[in-house]
């Protein structure tokens, strides 16, 4: 329910420039490249790592386990929309407005931002799903992992553009 959304606007995304020019891979290589695998294992380990803060800081901080359970949750949701954000490019920035040029990936984070607010403030998805009403505070807190999954994205990717630009990333083979 949650990830479907973002994949299939994936899917209708604008094609990457220049695609059809580009030399096809040779056959059996895997298009999961080292710097798809680093990418996905540090932004799992970002959200991950934030999720879990979040639960042992909000049962601390705000004496509820289910209140931090809420927040860890809505969370989780906050980062999706980041990383569908982040990932229609490997190397290219969201801080762009082109960032905004999908009607269908508009759509799936419209709905998804959604979705995350009625979750804690319509009874039927607080008794269903176990969460609880949140305050604009506890809100804010929820919202700190996908900030933080945001700019640590972005460091990396520019260190990717800085890379590819200085070619120290290259091989040379003869």
């Amino acid at each position: 329910m949650v990830n479907a959304p973002f994949g299939f606007a994936l899917g209708f995304d604008r094609e990457t420039p220049g695609l059809m020019g580009l030399k096809p891979r040779p056959r059996g290589e895997s298009v999961l490249t080292r710097p798809v695998f680093v990418t996905v294992g540090l932004s799992g380990l970002v959200v991950t790592v934030g999720l879990l803060l979040l639960l042992s800081l909000g049962q601390a901080y705000f004496g509820s386990a289910e209140v931090a359970t809420t927040i860890a949750f809505t969370a989780f949701a906050m980062c999706l929309i980041v990383a569908a954000v982040e990932c229609r490019s490997e190397t290219g920035t969201a801080l762009t407005i082109a960032t905004f040029d999908s009607k269908q990936m508009n759509w799936a984070m419209l709905g998804e931002f959604v979705l995350a607010v009625l979750v804690i403030k319509m009874d039927v998805f607080n008794k269903l799903l176990g969460t609880t009403d949140l305050t604009l505070t506890e809100f804010f807190w929820a919202l700190v992992p996908a900030v933080a999954l945001l700019i640590l994205w972005e460091a990396g990717k520019a260190v990717a553009r800085w890379r590819k630009g200085s070619g120290a990333h290259r091989v040379n083979r003869t």
